[in-house]
């Protein structure tokens, strides 16, 4: 149910009923916001919140019709950083130096960001991992990380080159930006991509006959 649309922002708010996580009654609402990225088309973020316990998940839609594609970027200089990233639930984004890749899982969230903002959720990520594995008393995989770090601060410094690379099979997904390169992804690197919490149904020839000798 629709509770209210602002038609300057382009903001809208729609009750979505209980929260599956707490059982609230009727706390559960997404906030919807449609807006228009340059050179690129409309794209819609929702955000669902439960208002009494504060579960939140989001993600991103692009309101045109795209294919499944491979965006990259080559970060060179604190300008690069600027690109824009939109990243829905089912995108994976590639860090290609620092052997990094941000896949999708079921609790995946979607955003629109930049690459900047990309390596500082990668840090936090790192962070934490850094965390689990001194716990463990890993310290290989505690060097590893430190490296990975250190060579994130050079690129944000401009003084280490990275790769960006982003993947979607359902084309919700993409780099924006002057020297984004883009190209169609091949049924193998599909096979291979992660859909998230998303998946494809293959229609049943069994089915439709099934359903035709019904009718």
């Amino acid at each position: 149910m629709l509770m209210g649309e602002d038609e300057e922002t382009g903001i809208a708010e729609v009750r979505l009923g209980d929260c599956p996580i707490c059982g609230g009654k009727n706390t559960l609402k997404a906030i919807q916001h449609v807006h228009e990225i340059p050179y690129f088309g409309k794209v819609m973020e929702s955000t669902i919140i439960c208002e009494r316990c504060g579960y939140r998940n989001a993600d991103v839609m692009i309101l045109e019709e795209r294919e499944p594609k491979l965006y990259t970027v080559r970060v060179e200089d604190e300008k690069d950083l600027s690109t824009r990233v939109v990243r829905s639930k089912s995108g994976t984004i590639e860090l290609e130096e620092v052997g990094v890749k941000i896949e999708p899982g079921p609790a995946a969230e979607g955003f629109v960001s930049n690459v900047e903002g990309v390596l500082e959720r990668a840090k936090n990520a790192l962070l934490m991992a850094k965390d689990f594995k001194k716990q463990e008393g890993d310290e290989d995989a505690v060097e590893k990380i430190d490296r990975i770090l250190d060579y994130m601060e050079e690129v944000r410094e401009g003084k280490k080159p990275l790769t960006v690379s982003v993947m979607d099979p359902f084309g919700n997904s993409a780099l924006i930006g002057e020297k984004v390169r883009s190209r169609l992804l091949t049924e193998e690197e599909l096979k291979k991509l992660s859909l998230g919490p998303y998946r494809i149904i293959e229609p049943s020839a069994e089915n439709g006959e099934d359903q035709g000798d019904q009718g």
